[in-house]
């Protein structure tokens, strides 16, 4: 439960720090393995990087935050009813 709330109350950064593990993965598959330049690499790894932090942020966040407001409009309805 505690883990829950960390991520709750992180995840901005988790899902950036995510992203920017995506960006560094895709450099490294582009320029090294498939050898294209590191000027397309890192262009195209920061798009990519920037759209999975994106995706992560808007996609589960809009869970944690449904989650939340779940929680929250119970525990006003138990606070009525007393």
């Amino acid at each position: 439960m505690k883990i829950k709330k960390i991520l709750a109350m992180n995840w901005t950064e988790i899902s950036q720090g995510f992203g920017v593990g995506v960006g560094f993965i895709n450099f490294y598959v582009l320029y090294y393995s498939w050898h294209i330049s590191w000027g397309i690499s890192f262009a195209i790894a920061l798009g990519l990087g920037y759209l999975a932090s994106i995706f992560l942020e808007d996609y589960i966040g809009d869970k944690f935050d449904k989650s939340n407001a779940e929680k929250l409009s119970a525990a006003v309805e138990q606070f009525e009813e007393k």
